[in-house]
């Protein structure tokens, strides 16, 4: 289940652009639930080049460069990094970040995959995620609307008011992961992509599906159900009709209600014996 600062970030998250990024690295500073502005990166970048000695300070700088919407010249940092220092994950993630906003999908998709070749676990093993939507965009591109007839991760909860998950267990180059899984690795590329997106029915429908496993597994802690539907719209997610429903379902269904009364009183019982 998601935590209430992620709840609340998903809902007020701050759009700096119309770009889809997902994964940015730095070594010095936490970019939080806040999104670093492209002003104030622009007054860090003036501060810190005079003082770059070690590879993290220069990997920060890059990253700043990124937050500023200097993207060639981050590549352009990213590539000195790799020559200089190789094979580390950080240079490889951040470089295909920094192609993504570019608009380089190709170039971007490799370096992301580089990224997870050097380091299995990084970003917390979630970039499989990434690579899945840097898919979904290249697709996007040869179709405006291929988003509307499929799902970016593989997923399907129906068109029912009420989300069946038809889908339980997604695999992809060999490793599997179940709705948990998903949940959480969705929830940690969507804690940086929502900070640089505005409308993007990728990302809205990511967010969607957040909300229907969260609504299968009957949660209804603070509202997080509500508030991810909720972020999904604002992202122009592609059937705001079903989106609407599923909203009034998980809001005023006496029978969710106690179906979800039930499942958590069992969970409960079944910690105590």
């Amino acid at each position: 289940m998601m935590t209430i600062k992620n709840i609340l970030f998903l809902s007020l998250a701050y759009a700096v652009s119309n770009s889809a990024v997902a994964c940015i690295n730095s070594y010095a500073f936490d970019m939080g639930a806040g999104a670093m502005t492209q002003e104030y990166a622009e007054e860090k970048l003036e501060k810190t080049k005079a003082k770059i000695k070690t590879v993290e300070e220069l990997n920060d700088y890059g990253v700043l460069l990124i937050f500023a919407h200097r993207y060639n010249d981050a590549i352009k940092i990213f590539k000195q990094l790799e020559k200089q220092y190789p094979n580390l994950a950080k240079t490889a993630a951040n470089l295909g970040t920094a192609y993504e906003l570019s608009g380089d999908l190709e170039k971007a998709k490799y370096w992301i995959a580089q990224g997870m070749q050097r380091d299995a676990n990084i970003h917390q093993g979630s970039e499989w995620i990434h690579l899945k939507i840097l898919d979904a965009q290249i697709q996007q591109k040869k179709d405006s609307k291929w988003i509307q007839t499929h799902d970016v991760l593989g997923l399907d909860f129906g068109t029912s008011t009420v989300p069946k998950a038809k889908v339980q267990e997604i695999v992809f180059e060999n490793k599997h992961y179940d709705l948990d899984k998903i949940l959480l690795d969705s929830e940690i590329q969507m804690d940086q992509r929502l900070r640089f997106v505005k409308h993007d029915p990728i990302s809205a429908q990511i967010v969607f599906n957040m909300a229907n496993i969260e609504l299968t597994k009957y949660n209804t802690d603070n509202y997080t159900v509500d508030i991810l539907y909720d972020r999904a719209k604002d992202l122009s997610y592609s059937n705001p009709q079903l989106l609407e429903k599923r909203k009034d379902y998980f809001l005023h269904s006496k029978w969710f209600q106690f179906k979800a009364f039930v499942f958590q009183l069992w969970q409960h019982l079944k910690e105590i014996f």
